[in-house]
């Protein structure tokens, strides 16, 4: 039996190796009106002090600044204003080029695009992973978002996602002007926006472009809302919509549930989800049931059944979820989804396993205060 496996990225799904094709994230409801350039600044402390740029953190951790003071931290909470929030696209990474060869653009970038249309017109319902949410980056000259988590650390800071949603392989460097957006239902920010400080990666995946490590952890800066056409500043990530704790080294055959926004067409054109609310999948983890060459990946976590289409990259997987007391462990991203019965259908999604040096990554990420 033919595999194809295919990523899952915020947008149209395509089969590795073929052009992916783009798709515009229309949302439901129109978020507050959007401010002018003149928007007052929020106040930013004196002690937010810039990272190096980029630094190696010992054992392949590596840190790289996003935002990395004060001041840059206003330009990307500046560049966000609801429009660009509305129109950004969903997203397809590239893996890394080869030795040699001229770099290539993402295949998000060489893709065309297709507006994505929804007939709700009611208002979302409020997340009940509040958690979890939305990532928003810019890439070239386009704005694009994936899915991801808070992940609870002693700074209350901290955002889990996929490698690929920070780091653009093909550009070999960085996203820009990232930002996470917790319990975005139809567009909706009234949780708040963070703005990215600093990415946490494994060398693995942004020196060789491993998916093995296909996972980011990054810290952000106090959240803001927009009242009318004001920006006003909020509190603490963790404090506002809580965390799920880390975990690694558990095993597979485990029970899991697994939250993203999916919004892209199944290979056979199909599209099911719109990516304004968090959807779920839950199941027993099993081994990957073949590698992926092209993206090195060996040692991933498969759930099968699971239709997520693109969209969901950087999801959380939970070990022991628990919706009334809205708790558990992070034990995963989704990174890549699978078309195992080549029938036009993705049917699982699969995630890097994570173990001992994951945990690494999450440890030096967990140390960074933001303010």
């Amino acid at each position: 039996m033919t595999r194809r496996i295919t990523l899952a990225a915020g947008g149209v799904a395509a089969a590795l190796g073929a052009a992916a094709l783009l798709s515009v994230w229309t949302p439901t409801s129109t978020p507050a009106i959007a401010a002018p350039p003149t928007a007052p600044l929020m106040e930013v402390s004196a002690k937010m002090a810039a990272p190096p740029a980029e630094k190696h953190l010992g054992k392949g951790v590596m840190a790289y600044p996003l935002a990395a003071t004060g001041a840059d931290m206003q330009k990307v909470a500046a560049y966000w204003t609801p429009a660009r929030l509305k129109e950004a696209s969903t997203y397809v990474p590239a893996s890394k080029p080869a030795a040699g060869a001229r770099q290539a653009p993402s295949m998000a970038e060489l893709s065309g695009e297709t507006t994505l249309t929804s007939t709700a017109t009611a208002a979302a319902a409020p997340s009940q992973q509040p958690m979890v949410g939305k990532v928003f980056f810019k890439l070239g000259d386009k704005e694009y978002w994936c899915s991801g988590s808070v992940v609870h650390s002693k700074n209350r800071n901290l955002v889990a996602t996929a490698g690929h949603c920070g780091w653009s392989l093909g550009q070999n460097k960085p996203v820009e002007n990232w930002v996470f957006i917790p319990s975005y239902a139809g567009g909706s920010t009234d949780a708040g926006i963070y703005v990215g400080h600093t990415l946490y990666l494994h060398e693995d995946f942004s020196g060789a472009g491993d998916y093995d490590r296909d996972y980011a952890f990054v810290t952000v800066y106090r959240g803001f809302t927009w009242k009318g056409d004001q920006r006003v500043q909020g509190g603490r990530l963790e404090d506002k919509v809580g965390a799920f704790q880390f975990a690694s080294t558990k095993g597979r055959s485990r029970a899991v549930s697994v939250f993203g926004y999916p919004a892209g067409a199944h290979p056979d054109g199909s599209r099911p989800y719109d990516g304004q609310t968090v959807r779920p999948c839950a199941g027993v983890t099993k081994a990957t049931p073949a590698s992926a060459p092209t993206y090195l990946l060996e040692n991933g976590v498969l759930l099968n059944p699971c239709p997520f289409t693109a969209g969901a990259s950087g999801g959380p997987w939970v070990l022991g979820w628990d919706p009334v007391k809205k708790t558990g462990f992070l034990n995963g991203v989704t990174s890549l989804t699978w078309n195992i019965d080549a029938d036009g259908k993705l049917d699982a999604a699969s995630s890097p396993y994570f173990n001992a040096v994951t945990a690494r990554v999450y440890q030096q990420a967990a140390k960074q205060a933001t303010n």
